[in-house]
Parts: C-alpha cells; sequence; structure tokens
C-alpha cells in the first residue's frame, strides 16, 4: 500500500521502506493480479538489526528482606541476539561492578535475551539500583534496564475503620491505609456471618477488592437475620497479607424489612 506520511512507496515493482524502525521488521509477500486471479509470492523475511533495549521500559521495584535470596531477570530484545550482560550496582555512597560469575549470560545463538542475577541482600547498604546492560553485534544498549531493591515486607493493618451509610442491603466501609511494606499493595474486604471466633473458618459472603483505597461501597446484600454479620478488612502486597481488622456485628437499619416471611 503506497503510504508517502509513513514512508512506505511503491515504484514499479519495487517496495521502498523509508525511515526504517524495528516496527518495519516482518514478513513481507509480494502479490500480482488480473482479471482471471491473483498469485502470492513466498514470505520473505525482513530483518532490522538493532542493538539491545529493554523489554520493559520502567524501573521494577523488587521488595526483599535482609537474607532473602532473589533471583532477578534482566530482559532485552535485540536483533542479531546478544552475546554479553553486565550488570552495576548503585546506593547512595557508592556504584559496584557486579562479577560476572553472579549473574548468567545466553549460550551463544541464544534468541531468549535473559540475563539472571542471583541477589541477597544483607545489609541496609545493600539496598539501591541494579543496572544491566547487554551487547550485541551491532553495539551497546543505550538505556539500562533499572531494578529498585527495597526492604519489603507484609502490609501494615488498616486502621481508623467506620461504617457508614448503613441500610437492610447496603453499607459503605471506609479504612485509613497503613504502612504498605515497600511494595504496591491492594486492600480487601470481607463479609462473614456466624461467631467470631469461627471466621478464619468460614467461606466469606462477600469478597470486594480496591487497588486505590480501603474505602468501599457495598450494595445489594443479602445478610442472614440469624446470625451476626462481620466485616474484615485487610491489605495484601507481594510477601503477603495484613492483619486482619474486624467490624463486629454490623447492624443494618431497616428493621420492616426483617419482619414477615
Amino acid at each position: 500500500m503506497h503510504n508517502t506520511s509513513a514512508r512506505i512507496i511503491l515504484s514499479n515493482q519495487s517496495l521502498v521502506l523509508q525511515s526504517v524502525t524495528r516496527n518495519s521488521a516482518g514478513y513481507y509477500v509480494c502479490a500480482a493480479t488480473n482479471t482471471l486471479r491473483e498469485t502470492r509470492s513466498s514470505p520473505q523475511l525482513f530483518r532490522v538489526k538493532f542493538a539491545p533495549v529493554c523489554k520493559e521500559d520502567r524501573i521494577v521495584v523488587v521488595g526483599a528482606s535482609r537474607g532473602e535470596s532473589l533471583n532477578i531477570s534482566c530482559r532485552v530484545e535485540a536483533d542479531p541476539p546478544v552475546h554479553n550482560f553486565r550488570w552495576k550496582f548503585n546506593n547512595s555512597g557508592e556504584t559496584l561492578e557486579v562479577s560476572p560469575q553472579r549473574f548468567t549470560v545466553p549460550m551463544p545463538g541464544d534468541a531468549n535475551g535473559i540475563s539472571v542475577l542471583k541477589y541477597t541482600p544483607a545489609t541496609e547498604l545493600d539496598y539501591g539500583t541494579l543496572s544491566c546492560w547487554a551487547d550485541n553485534e551491532v553495539g551497546s544498549q543505550a538505556k539500562p534496564c533499572l531494578f529498585q531493591i527495597v526492604a519489603a515486607g507484609k502490609p501494615f493493618p488498616v486502621r481508623n475503620c467506620s461504617l457508614a451509610n448503613q441500610t437492610y442491603t447496603s453499607v459503605e466501609v471506609k479504612c485509613i491505609a497503613g504502612y504498605d511494606g515497600g511494595l504496591p499493595q491492594r486492600f480487601v474486604l470481607e463479609v462473614y456471618h456466624g461467631d467470631l471466633d469461627s471466621l478464619p473458618n468460614n467461606r466469606p459472603l462477600y469478597n470486594v477488592s480496591s487497588n486505590d483505597a480501603p474505602i468501599f461501597a457495598l450494595s445489594s446484600l443479602k445478610a442472614p437475620v440469624d446470625a451476626g454479620v462481620h466485616v474484615a478488612v485487610y491489605a495484601v502486597n507481594a510477601k503477603g497479607r495484613s492483619q486482619a481488622v474486624v467490624l463486629s456485628e454490623v447492624t443494618f437499619r431497616d428493621a420492616e424489612k426483617r419482619t414477615g416471611k
């Protein structure tokens, strides 16, 4: 297709690609058509060689406790394949080269550009930024892949939970988030009925999650009238879940709907 703005030009029996990028790579087919039929050529692979680039164009946050062993994978895209990797560690005080014995490199001809670094933070100085570069025949990676190593654990419980706008079938629950443990956290609300002591063994009537804040609006609830109703709220991150905060004996205000059959 002739597209001058995209720098694609058809000239007689030739295809001209200008300002070629990585997106130009792929298989190309030539087709000829007359009133009888259309004939297509066999696909021709067009490669665009480029220096390595990160598969994830962002800083990856990795949470770890002291003494916890990590396998950090640096993934890049490149053509031709990568033949070498380099790692560095930086904290507020110094920048250090990482020994090649601590990370893997792809075998010759391996198209998967992955290097895995084994890393174990032992002291506060071991928390910082790991940088990863790769090389191929075209050249060296211009922008490194970055991994932020942070001290992490389970999140703290939510606090100051309150109920509002209660009816027989709805309720709003608002809490304040606790410390996230050094990692992104989400919040979960569960509704139970039965004795408070038996909550861990009960299956929740409702389960709702929120990625932004521990604020929930529940509607169309079908609360049993013969048992107490409890609301449990907790936080979750990659290290686990916090202790749940339980609001006991939630009272539904529309008494008329509790009467009758």
